[in-house]
This record gives structure tokens, sequence and C-alpha cells, in this order.
């Protein structure tokens, strides 16, 4: 099951609107069911073609829509056919939401509508539609060999109105002895999954079109034994084994990263949830080595680039509430003590006059943005050009009202004009650039150009809904930052696995740290953070949680299975680590167990009380080092309080 990137930042409501679903098939009519085939907790009814003829011999799969249910690899519910006379009968079924799909014995695929299960039988018509994408290719091993026995199964990702995250139907194929396969489906966004006895299962999403696609599947071999125990020997001679979390207490056991960092710029942090206390903390230690002991002077965050400006402020003058401009985020993952007391900790380096060289706090997001950064634009406009800011009141409405006339409602032709007005004042900016710089300052020009820059981002996330642009937006905006900066700064930034990550990751094709790694090469380096069992806030998601465990809650999660990367950082028996992957050997039994992707804990900002599969992340594609922390408990919050009004 996969989350959107940008799910659930700011309470309660998520930051930004999940990719739209797919286009769906027909949907299926509810026939009511008969005395004689009624029994508790089942699905029945008849696969149909376009005209309503019954077909015979189509394989009906039953898949849960559990947020908990491994779409990947993990069995159906049910798998069964359909009968001379169409009908099919799938149970018994626990109680819940159930995704239906039929595979037609022309090979072709057809979802319908989910189906709620409760006290008894459920009957439905699956109605097959035309299909018109035809999709193909072939399971291969790592040496481009076809693999036989392979099982692959279309996945067609939706989010339910009701839902706060995604759920999956599935169609499995029919194993062949060759590794090929072919479906036709209709139009749209899917993923491919494949499996094969003895290899890591993968997933690819694809686009279906009217043009045929050929999409081969190459599956890495499960690591052995061997390269596991080569893996686990090489992390406990080359793992530097950590004190503390907690900063004040020097840093003689981080010293020997100093050279490992010496040419990085930018040193990206992590983190494995959004809600664990020991993440915090040991970012906060990070940054003060960084700072302190290798001159870094930028902090950048997941969270609105306006917003920022106030804890910024704060930081560099001691002026206003840190705690209330923190609350101006209005991100709850970092309403919190460990990240109050970071920003306390700039505060006091910056107020020392032994510290000419000011650290600066900065917001990278752009997500929920549009009044603050809008405000900002008018504001700057109505001292250097108040006839345009006086015209573009009506324009940027959609912009400037809350909770009305919101950019994702606004029409085709009205998200024309929108984008129209915004890249229009872009180009104004850089035409009177020297006028508005003389009732201003070229500072303040460029700061407010950024905040329109961000403006745009914004409403082109909430007119498209693709996720992907956060990502490139946010990469975007550090680099500005850097840029501001000057050649000689150097940065770190805070933010979710999913986003630094260098390489493709299981939630997004193209992260943060995808971009700033083509930008600025070896001078990124990238921390991914683990850790084994314990407790973190996050959002609960269940389908039905108890009165009690709405909202933001804590979870505690067991030690990690043993196949996992978690694990086997666990068996070092050190209960924090960090790793530079960078010196791991490029041949031999442990570069092969790590070149493989790996099971690790990827929660983000959401879990559920019925758990959550355990990823698989190529961490030598996506990650420099790895900090790791064997048990961990729930970041503190600050007491609620109304949010401030950003600059």
């Amino acid at each position: 099951m996969r989350f959107p990137l940008s799910l659930l930042l700011l309470a309660p409501l998520a930051c930004s609107s999940p990719a739209r679903p797919p286009e769906q098939p027909p949907a299926p009519t509810r026939a009511p069911a008969s005395r004689e085939t009624v029994s508790p907790r089942a699905i029945s009814g008849r696969v149909v073609d376009s005209k309503g003829q019954p077909v015979s011999g189509a394989t009906v799969t039953v898949s849960p829509h559990n947020v908990a249910w491994d779409y990947k690899e993990a069995a159906p519910s049910a798998v069964v056919q359909s009968g001379p006379d169409g009908r099919f009968r799938a149970g018994p079924l626990e109680p819940g939401p159930y995704g239906l799909s039929a595979r037609a014995p022309d090979g072709s695929v057809h979802f319908g509508e989910a189906v709620e299960v409760e006290g008894s039988e459920v009957e439905v018509e699956l109605r097959l539609g035309a299909v018109s994408a035809r999709v193909q290719g072939t399971v291969l091993d790592e040496g481009g060999q076809p693999l036989p026995q392979a099982e692959v199964r279309i996945i067609q990702t939706r989010m339910p109105t009701d839902s706060a995250f995604y759920v999956d139907d599935i169609a499995l194929l029919p194993r062949t002895s060759n590794g090929r396969y072919s479906v036709d489906v209709l139009p749209g966004e899917y993923t491919l999954a494949a499996t094969a006895p003895g290899f890591i299962p993968r997933a690819q999403p694809f686009t279906a079109g009217s043009t045929p696609l050929t999409l081969d599947l190459r599956l890495e071999a499960a690591p052995d034994a061997a390269m596991r125990q080569a893996a686990l020997a090489w992390v406990k001679q080359k793992g530097l084994v950590l004190q503390t979390v907690e900063a004040g207490h020097g840093f003689a056991d981080l010293q020997p990263l100093k050279p490992v960092l010496k040419d990085v710029r930018v040193v990206a942090l992590g983190e494995a949830t959004h809600g664990t206390r020991e993440f915090f903390q040991l970012k906060h230690r990070m940054f003060e080595f960084l700072v302190t002991r290798m001159g870094f002077t930028v902090f950048a965050i997941e969270a609105p680039f306006t917003g920022a400006w106030a804890i910024n402020d704060y930081v560099l003058t001691g002026q206003g509430d840190p705690a209330a401009a923190l609350a101006g985020l209005r991100f709850w993952t970092w309403q919190t003590e460990e990240v109050l007391a970071l920003i306390h900790w700039m505060r006091a380096y910056n107020a020392s006059p032994e510290h000419p060289r000011k650290l600066k706090f900065y917001g990278v997001d752009m997500q929920a943005v549009h009044q603050e950064a809008a405000r900002v634009v008018l504001a700057y406009l109505a001292k250097v050009d108040p006839e345009h800011a006086e015209a573009l009141k009506e324009p940027f409405t959609p912009l400037t009202t809350p909770n009305d006339r919101t950019v994702t409602r606004l029409g085709e032709e009205e998200r024309k004009a929108l984008r129209q007005s915004i890249d229009e004042l872009v180009q104004r900016f850089s035409a009177r650039r020297k006028p508005y710089e003389r009732r201003s300052s070229p500072k303040e020009w460029a700061r407010v150009l950024q905040h329109l820059r961000v403006l745009r981002q914004s409403a082109e996330l909430d007119m498209t809904q693709d996720d992907s642009l956060r990502d490139r937006a946010m990469a975007d905006n550090l680099r500005w930052v850097l840029e501001q900066e000057g050649p000689g700064a150097r940065a770190v930034v805070w933010a979710q696995n999913t986003h630094v990550a260098r390489g493709d990751h299981p939630w997004a094709q193209r992260p943060m740290g995808s971009h700033l790694r083509a930008a600025l090469g070896e001078s990124l380096y990238v921390f991914g953070f683990a850790f084994h069992q314990g407790a973190f806030r996050a959002i609960n998601a269940s389908r039905d949680p108890k009165p009690e465990r709405h909202g933001i809650v804590s979870f505690t999660v067991p030690a990690a299975p043993e196949d996992s990367l978690d694990a086997m950082l666990a068996e070092t028996g050190a209960p924090l680590l960090a790793i530079d992957l960078r010196a791991l050997p490029r041949t031999g039994p442990a570069h092969e167990w790590w070149r493989r992707a790996q099971r690790t804990r990827d929660i983000g900002a959401v879990f559920t009380d019925e758990g959550y599969p355990i990823s698989r992340t190529h961490v030598l594609d996506t990650y420099d080092g790895l900090l790791f922390v064997e048990n961990t408990s729930v970041a503190r919050p600050l007491p609620r309080r109304t949010a401030s009004t950003a600059p």
C-alpha cells in the first residue's frame, strides 16, 4: 500500500491532494441476493460481457482494501472461476471492504467497484467492457534469462473518497513456463508486480495507453545466509557506534565522520517516521556537530517556505515567540519539544559574539502556502508597484480566499488564467527589477520573487495533483537557498527518508534527493534513518479506529522481521550506529547483500493499528549512509496553540 508523498503533515488534513486514480471500468450493478445463496460474509455474482451475456471461465480475484495488506506479494483473499452461467462465489470472508477484478478468458483484465462485506452475502455483477491498452513482457533474472513459474499481478491503485490512504485492486495473471505475460486493460495508471521462488519481488508503475507497451521486469536473487553474515561482519567492523542521541555531550564519537563529510556541501538527514524522538534528537546533535566542527551554517527543513521566515527572524534576532513561529508552520510533525530545542540552540549560537557567521533557518516545502505567500507578494507590490497590486486582487482571489474558491476547485479555464497571472507577475518582477530594488532592496526583491515562485509551485501542485512536483520544487527551493547564501555555504536538510532519497524510492520515482544529486553530485551526502523496534507518533489511518485512537496517536511496533535490514543492524548489538555506505567494498558477498533490495521500515506520517507492510529499498541506490536507532520512543508534542501569522 502506498501513501502520497505529501500525505497528512498538516493536521488534521493531508498536505496535498493525492494523484488522480486511473480511469475506472463501468461500475458493476448489484442484484438482490436470492435466499438460497445467502450465507454470511461472502461475495457472489455473475461475470457478464458488455452485452450482458454470461462469461464462463473468468478468474475473479478478491483483494482486501486494507492498508496493512501487501499488494506485491501477499495472497489475495480469494481467487475463483466463473461457471458456465458466469456465476462465481468467494467466501467466507472477514468483514470489511474488498476490491474485485476479473480476468477474462481472452486475457483482458477488468476492475470493478469496491464491495463492503458485512453480515450477509453480497451479490454483484462484474461487467466486462472494451479494453484498448495492451501490456506485455517477460519476467527475467539478473542475467536476462526468463523466469519460469513467475507470478505477475496487475495492480490498480485508487483512493476512496472517505479514506486517508490508497487501496489496491489486483488481478492475478496465469503462471507460464517461460516467464512471459500479456494483458489488455483500460488506459490508465497501474503497477506491475512480479514474484518468483528464490527471488525478491519487484513492482513497477506504468501507464497503459493506446500504444502497446512492453515492460520486462528483472528480479534479483534473494541473498543467502553467507551474504547476510558478510554484511553483518562488515557493519560490525566499519560501523561507527554512537554514544548518545542527545546534544550537549561532545563530539568525540562523531569525529570519524569529518573525513567522510569534508567535501560535502549538503548533508540530508532523513527519518523513517515523522514522530520519533530519537531521530529528532540525533538530527539536532548531527547539526550541532556539522556547525561547530565543519562550518555548516544553513538549516533547511521539509516545511513551508513562507512560514519558516518567522523562525529565521527569531534565530537571527531573538525577536518573537519561537513556539508560536513553530506552530505557524502548521505541520504537526514539527510541533515537538525536540524541534523547539534545536531552534533555541540556533538562537543561542547566533547570540554569541564568538560566532560572526550566523545560522539561518529555511523551509523548502511549498504545500498549503497560498494565502501566506500571496499576502507577502501583494504587500510587497503595494509598496513598490501599488497600481499593479490593486489590479491583482481579483485574479489572485483563488489564492487569498480561505475555504471558499480554492485552487483545487477551479475549472480548466480558471486554472489557465491563474497560471497566466502568476507567470506574468514573475516576468514583471524581472523586467522591473531595478525600480523594485530602489523602492525596497536587492535582498528583499530576491526574497519576494522566491515567495512568488513558491506560490506558483503550490498552485500548480493543487491544480495537477501531481506529487512529483513537490519533490522537484523542494530541491529547487534548496538550491535557491544555497545561491542566496553564497558559494561557500554548507547546508543540512531535514526531511523524511522518502524525500532525501537520491535514487528512486518505493514511494517516489524522483525524490528531492534525486534532483539534488543531479545538481550537486558527490557534494550531496544522504543519511537514511532506520530503527528496529519501539514507539513513534503518527496519524492513525485505521479504517475504524476506537474513539481514543483517532487522529495523531502513539504506536509501538515489535522487533523487525529477521530477514530485514533493521534486524541485521540490531544484530550488531549497538544501540546507535552511523554507517558510511560509500566505504562498502565494490565486490564480494557483503556488497552482494547490500546491493539488493532490503526490507526496512519506512513509515512517514501515517500508520494503522493493523500494522503496515515493510517496504523494500535499494539502500545503496538511495542513501550514502545510515543512522540506526535500535529502540525508539515517541516525539514529545508541544501544547496546542493558535498558529502564528506567516510574514
